[in-house]
């Protein structure tokens, strides 16, 4: 648990769509290490919505006030050591990008350079190498075709602009299946992932892989089999069914994002973030921040997330409240400023 302390775990049974789920719970308290910036505060457990989630009770877990960084994510930025090299702070191959979407995947490289990964490999198409060249030009690049091989990485991010096609499928069915590892699935990957469950058994295409899947609203609503409204009802209880069906650690996103763990046994339930996110592309960004952390820590998926979504909504807090235009570009420019700050061991403050 990454040095969290915790309360006894609760048996717990939770309904969504009259279907049952058991898990276990665990309270996680919060350290006292002051949060670089001016951005507002995660809270480790969601006020859980009523609705089809009756059965679960916040006094299970307790609700948590003015708290500061949340140990979850503060194990996940240890000061970078002095012998750093670009594959021990983590590689990460992103896969994406197509006729209509040739940016999306340089912008989820562009979150993975500013989220402190070592090495970033893009495998998209030819027109997606052109504006990587200008915007990320540090990343490597591999043609996107059926028969590519894509290179080795702690981390594979898939889905970003890909579309979902046949050509498409099987690209990505062929990257799930190549190897065992760690892939954390976004955008057009999810509608895939979903299209693949409802014909049959998922597990077959990701068998022996470990997932984080990033869905909004409505690709949860894909991936459940529902309604887009079933989802907005009842938010935690849609997370937990999607960690159940689909053996993954499920980012749920939205202005109060939720990061429920493969066991659904850990809530992460995220405070920073601003309206100015409403934006094209930002879900892009989040993906390649999440591939960097999860490549440098190599370990926990939930950890790792929870990070992710703190720092992308805490450095585009910083940039809003220092008056800044918040693009992508300035976006992933404070977030890569705020993680450096971390990765030097220092506390400061805002833009």
């Amino acid at each position: 648990m990454c040095g969290v302390s915790t309360t006894p775990a609760v048996p717990l049974e939770l309904r969504f769509l009259n279907r049952s789920f058991s898990f276990s719970t665990l309270a996680l308290h919060p350290s006292e290490r002051p949060v670089p910036g001016v951005s507002r505060q995660g809270t480790l457990f969601p006020l859980f919505q009523q609705g089809n989630f009756d059965s679960l009770k916040s006094r299970i877990f307790g609700i948590i006030e003015d708290m500061k960084i949340p140990r979850e994510v503060e194990s996940a930025f240890p000061v970078r050591p002095f012998a750093a090299t670009k594959y021990s702070v983590g590689t990460v191959t992103i896969v994406g990008g197509s006729g209509h979407y040739i940016h999306a995947p340089v912008i989820s490289a562009l979150g993975a350079r500013a989220a402190g990964a070592g090495l970033v490999q893009l495998v998209v198409p030819d027109a997606s190498r052109i504006a990587a060249g200008v915007h990320v030009p540090e990343a490597t690049f591999t043609k996107l075709t059926l028969a590519c091989v894509p290179p080795k990485a702690d981390v594979t991010v898939a889905g970003m602009g890909l579309s979902t096609g046949l050509n498409a499928q099987a690209i990505l069915s062929r990257i799930l299946s190549g190897s065992s590892g760690r892939f954390v699935l976004d955008a057009d990957a999810l509608t895939i992932l979903a299209g693949w469950y409802a014909e049959s058994n998922p597990h077959t295409a990701v068998s022996g892989q470990e997932l984080v899947l990033t869905p909004h609203e409505g690709e949860a609503a894909r991936l459940l089999g529902v309604r887009r409204e079933k989802v907005s009802a009842d938010r935690s209880g849609a997370a937990h069914a999607l960690a159940a069906r689909y053996h993954a650690t499920i980012v749920l996103k939205g202005p109060d994002t939720l990061v429920v763990s493969a066991d659904g046994r850990r809530v992460y339930k995220n405070g920073t973030g601003n309206p100015a996110m409403a934006l094209g592309g930002m879900g892009d960004l989040l993906s390649g921040v999440l591939g960097a952390r999860w490549a440098y820590l190599r370990g926990d998926a939930f950890t790792a997330a929870c990070a992710a979504v703190w720092l992308h909504g805490a450095a585009s807090d910083n940039l809003v409240a220092a008056g800044g235009d918040p693009s992508l570009a300035n976006t992933a420019a404070a977030l890569g400023s705020l993680r450096a700050r971390l990765d030097r061991g220092e506390g400061a403050g805002a833009e």
